[in-house]
């Protein structure tokens, strides 16, 4: 197949889980594949990370942004708000990027079109040639869930907006696709309200399994992790909910216990976190699986979100017992007490945790069990191979 994958960013260094997800991905479409890449360029190192791409094979397209993508600001909220766009379609709404799209149509003949989330999804008029959605949140869910969170009446009326906008481009924009892939049953049952029958498809999330093994080096004896962007802020919420609410009561069984914040972009309020016993923000790191592999329990205290957590499949791909939120653990097939540890309030997850930390045949066997799991239904070879059906369905 001669596939073109659209995506709003190259999704390398693999510092998020949107881009772990596009790069592993393209990495086994593109093994018996023609792949083109069209990606905008959004950071200075993407010109150098390309190579990454283009020694699997991928033929590579990357936009030049000579102007910066606006900031979330009240004139961009404003602006998405009367345009009834979501905030991120009308931030990659970006004419060099449309042109070279039109461009590559009219010199190359592509048997399917990807579309990698609504950022793309707005080109989707330029073509009638086969074309997939990609979807890797229900992103309504997400503006839904902020605006119950916040108390500031001008956060509350943006996050509205931004709900209703993308519940309009849910129910408008996605049955124009030929289909639909979403991360997980919980996200498909959303669209398939609104797209023919069989059109949406579950492409789940995955990890590599050859890449996260288990590291049987014993770790340090209490040492908590969690890994995300920390700009993004249902991560910033998780953490300061975890640090100021549940970290205090483990502390109270296990008083030699680390916290540690993983992931760029540490926001003030994160950076403030540091100031608390036994945290730690390490800000941007060159590479997470040391930090997987240090951890005693990885915790995921997400209250807010929506698709599924490559952050838990990479922890369990390492043997690692995780205990979470029910959002958090979110549309993964994860057995609670068997695969992983599910609590939602603060006493009931430090219990949990604690349990792990003072039970070292109970967290290795939860492990392990993850581990299983893990190969057994995330791997990503597997994954690649569902997604090539879908671009195979909608080509005859």
């Amino acid at each position: 197949m001669k596939i073109l994958f659209l995506s709003p960013t190259v999704p390398y260094p693999l510092t998020d889980g949107g881009r772990i997800r596009v790069y592993n991905l393209l990495k086994q479409i593109a093994e018996k594949n023609d792949v083109s890449l069209l990606a905008l360029e959004t950071q200075p190192t993407d010109a150098d990370s390309i190579s990454h791409l283009q020694e699997l094979g991928i033929e590579v397209h990357l936009v030049p942004n000579s102007t910066k993508l606006p900031r979330v600001s009240l004139s961009t909220l404003l602006s998405a708000f009367f345009q009834r766009q979501p905030i991120t379609v009308a931030r990659y709404n970006v004419g060099a990027y449309r042109q070279k799209f039109k461009e590559l149509l009219s010199s190359e003949t592509y048997d399917v079109v990807h579309y990698e989330m609504f950022h793309t999804a707005q080109f989707h008029k330029e073509t009638d040639l086969p074309s997939v959605l990609s979807l890797q949140n229900v992103d309504s869910a997400i503006w839904e869930r902020l605006q119950g969170e916040t108390t500031n009446l001008f956060y509350k009326f943006a996050y509205w907006t931004q709900k209703h906008a993308f519940q309009r481009y849910e129910r408008v924009i996605s049955p124009k696709f030929d289909a639909v892939t979403c991360t997980s049953d919980i996200d498909a049952s959303v669209f398939q309200k609104y797209c023919a029958d069989g059109a949406v498809k579950v492409v789940p999330n995955g990890v590599d399994v050859s890449h996260f093994s288990p590291d049987l080096a014993p770790g340090a004896s209490a040492h908590l992790i969690y890994i995300g962007s920390m700009d993004w802020y249902p991560n910033e919420d998780a953490v300061s909910f975890f640090a100021e609410d549940v970290l205090p009561l483990i502390q109270g069984s296990v008083p030699d216990v680390k916290f540690s914040i993983v992931g760029g972009n540490p926001s003030a309020r994160v950076q403030r976190l540091a100031e608390r016993a036994g945290v730690v923000v390490t800000g941007r790191v060159p590479e997470i699986k040391p930090y997987f592999a240090e951890a005693t329990v990885f915790v995921v205290p997400l209250r807010i979100g929506s698709g599924t957590r490559l952050k838990i499949l990479e922890a369990l791909a390492m043997g690692k017992a995780v205990v979470s939120t029910t959002i958090g653990a979110e549309g993964l097939a994860l057995r609670d007490r068997e695969e992983i540890l599910i609590a939602d309030e603060p006493k009931a997850f430090a219990d949990s945790v604690i349990r792990l930390l003072t039970d070292t045949s109970l967290r290795q066997k939860i492990g392990l069990r993850g581990r299983a799991r893990v190969e057994q239904d995330y791997d990503w070879r597997n994954i690649g191979k569902q997604l090539l059906g879908v671009y195979e369905s909608v080509m005859h």
